[in-house]
């Protein structure tokens, strides 16, 4: 079992302090999104790639994080973000890490909150189409793109992010799996059964779990640390563990004291089910 965060959650600072932080924490790796986690942020290049690389002192980079809306309204938005994700899968072999990430975007353009539209089947033709060309680039590359599903997004369940995957027909596509980005105030008492779902129909397909929890707060979803939520990871993470024991698991959300509680939670839980 690998466990990682994403790196902008520690903060934002310099490669050695980031690879320095992640490593006195425990985590075998990041989920790095440069602009967000690095400063200064370095341009999309090889010679800053390799910056990157010769810091990273025995801590992985586990995936890039190239998170863009595919249905944003500005169409230059949405360029850049498909530049910027075509770039880093051809960079991705310097850091040694063979995914590229994102989620699939909501026409609430930067708010990426629910659409009445976003589950319509022109929203997903729409997406579908965007993703095609990154994926035909992971082809050419030997790299592997990840899609992730939010109910608010276009690809919003584990059955629709089985039917995207199985349109994009390729090897270098599989997908990250967020319990937490599945639920609503409507379904998250069915948690359990989502999770059992989406192990059920993507178990050759997950490469990553993100771990979060919640709380329900004013009738609201409110992410907390992970020994603290409404998720019983003593049953959820054994779940996971049996169906994806190679899987990468990322701390997502978690930040401040947090981190190092829901580090110590989540590897007792480990070493029981060792």
């Amino acid at each position: 079992m690998k466990i990682g965060i994403r790196a902008h959650d520690m903060g934002k600072m310099d490669a050695k302090s980031l690879f320095q932080r992640a490593q006195s924490y425990g985590f075998d790796g990041i989920q790095l999104v440069v602009n967000k986690a690095l400063i200064p942020e370095p341009p999309l290049t090889v010679e800053a790639f390799e910056s990157i690389a010769t810091q990273q002192q025995g801590v992985a980079v586990l995936l890039l994080g190239s998170y863009f809306n595919p249905i944003h309204s500005n169409q230059n938005k949405v360029n850049e973000g498909v530049f910027r994700f075509q770039k880093q899968l051809e960079l991705a072999h310097i850091l040694n890490t063979p995914y590229v990430a994102s989620e699939t975007g909501s026409y609430n353009d930067d708010q990426w909150t629910y659409h009445e539209q976003n589950h319509t089947k022109m929203a997903y033709e729409h997406v579908l189409s965007v993703f095609k060309p990154l994926v035909e680039t992971a082809e050419k590359v030997g790299k592997t793109v990840l899609v992730e599903a939010a109910y608010g997004h276009v690809i919003f369940s584990p059955h629709a992010l089985k039917r995207f995957i199985h349109d994009l027909n390729s090897t270098h596509v599989k997908v990250i799996i967020d319990l937490y980005n599945l639920l609503n105030t409507r379904n998250h008492r069915q948690h359990t059964q989502i999770l059992q779902e989406a192990l059920h129909l993507l178990k050759d397909d997950i490469a990553v779990f993100h771990l979060k929890n919640y709380q329900l707060k004013e009738g609201k979803l409110v992410q907390v640390g992970l020994n603290k939520g409404l998720f019983d990871y003593e049953q959820l993470l054994p779940m996971m563990l049996k169906s994806n024991p190679d899987a990468y698991y990322i701390f997502e959300g978690i930040t401040g004291e947090d981190i190092a509680e829901s580090m110590a939670f989540i590897q007792k839980i480990k070493e029981v089910h060792r």
